[in-house]
């Protein structure tokens, strides 16, 4: 399912990384960034339309989280990246026209990643 990624970061003995989508590189050869949890059925969310993409939003994840009127209690767990940012996802058109285009259906997580998927569409919409 996920043979056709290219995995660049994550933590080692851990069921989830980020890799990249080879096959929907652009023109210039930027590929999206996806994240992969291979955990038990497997899916994976795209989180940017480029590695410098990647690190933008994160850093603006960060940020968001240390914000958080939860973050000195639960930490990391306050805000999950993927799921609970889809406005910051929103901000990247590219990945979110891929999304819209239904180029990553294969590997979301059945109807929650479609849900999902939608919502980060409608953050877009609410953007422009």
């Amino acid at each position: 399912m996920f043979s056709s990624f290219f995995v660049f970061g994550g933590e080692p003995f851990l069921a989830h990384y980020y890799a990249t989508v080879p096959e929907l590189a652009d023109d210039q050869g930027r590929q999206p960034v996806v994240w992969v949890d291979t955990y038990e059925q497997g899916y994976a969310l795209p989180v940017a339309s480029t590695v410098d993409r990647l690190f933008d939003t994160y850093s603006r994840y960060l940020e968001e989280l240390v914000a958080h009127e939860d973050f000195k209690a639960d930490g990391a767990a306050a805000l999950r990246f993927q799921w609970r940012m889809p406005h910051l996802l929103a901000r990247d058109e590219r990945l979110v026209q891929l999304i819209r285009e239904g180029r990553f259906d294969t590997w979301l997580p059945g109807q929650e990643g479609r849900d999902w998927a939608a919502k980060v569409i409608a953050a877009r919409e609410r953007l422009v």
